[in-house]
């Protein structure tokens, strides 16, 4: 073999290496969670059960339209699941080939978006693939809107949401997505990135996974959630995030709602309903002064006729 033939060989070899090793890593990449025996039972079959017996117990009332959106707690299970259940169970039987869960950060300050780009989230009951080609649709750095690794390393918002789905969807991929700090401009371009993704697809499904009111009063979380409620319901992106900004409504995924109003909104779904809420001072029967208390609600965001 002549020398330059040799050159080529070795050149040849050496990005097939470097493919192998850039494929196999993509094949590894798997997010392991972060609060399984913790939030939710690490037990495949516990864990099951667990769901089935809250879906069980769930009564939604019927939605007859076509369900875009839900509104999703990200409590612990024992606090938050029952209630998370009658939004899981409206969309049961449903196809949907993506869900996009979008949740805030809760330990990792950043201003901007995170989206997971590729690989798989591991849960319990399986493994999820990432829908990598839609998450790309996503990504905008000018945007502020890039994979930062840090937002999903300890954060649970979006984690919490995946055994539900496993139990009620199938055949279906993930878009994990969590939000910072960020300002309005930048919830309207990724709503409208987010729309230009989905385009004329109707198996898109987005997961608002946030909690509401956190207080130390009860009677100031029941009375706050109120407030929240029913300004979700108006369907004005633009309203809620004043109404975020300015403390009048509280929501610790209040930014995920804002993209999911916007983006629905724009694709003819304008309708949102509350199917269950509640508040952990009911769920424990603890309706103490100086108690924490945290609102939790599960609503859909539909084109259903009211």
């Amino acid at each position: 073999m002549r020398l330059w033939q040799r050159s080529v060989f070795v050149i040849i070899m050496l990005c097939f290496c470097v493919l192998s090793a850039i494929q196999s890593l993509a094949s590894s990449d798997i997010k392991e969670p972060n609060v399984a025996g913790q939030f939710y039972p690490s037990d495949k079959v516990v864990l099951k059960q667990t769901i089935e017996k809250f879906l069980a117990e769930a009564h939604p009332s019927s939605i007859q339209g076509d369900i875009f959106s839900l509104i999703e707690p990200h409590a612990g299970y024992e606090f938050s699941g029952p209630t998370a259940a009658f939004g899981y169970k409206s969309i049961q039987g449903r196809h949907y080939k993506t869900v996009v869960v979008i949740g805030p950060a809760h330990f990792f300050p950043f201003a901007g978006i995170s989206i997971y780009p590729q690989g798989k989230f591991h849960t319990p009951l399986g493994d999820l693939d990432i829908d990598s080609g839609f998450a790309a649709k996503l990504i905008d750095p000018k945007a502020k809107t890039a994979f930062i690794p840090q937002a999903f390393e300890k954060e649970h918002s979006v984690e919490i949401q995946l055994p539900f789905l496993q139990v009620v969807l199938s055949n279906f991929r993930i878009v994990p997505v969590v939000i910072g700090d960020t300002d309005l401009p930048i919830l309207e371009s990724f709503a409208k990135n987010l729309v230009k993704a989905i385009s004329q697809r109707k198996d898109v499904l987005i997961i608002v996974s946030s909690d509401l009111c956190h207080s130390y009063d009860f009677e100031l979380t029941e009375s706050t959630d109120a407030v929240t409620l029913l300004a979700l319901q108006h369907m004005s992106g633009r309203e809620f995030y004043a109404a975020l900004r300015e403390g009048k409504a509280q929501m610790c995924g209040g930014f995920p709602a804002v993209v999911a109003l916007l983006a629905s909104k724009m694709l003819g779904f304008d309708k949102v309903q509350i199917l269950s809420a509640t508040n952990t001072a009911l769920v424990t029967g603890l309706k103490v002064k100086g108690q924490w208390t945290v609102g939790y609600a599960a609503g859909v965001i539909s084109n259903a006729k009211l």
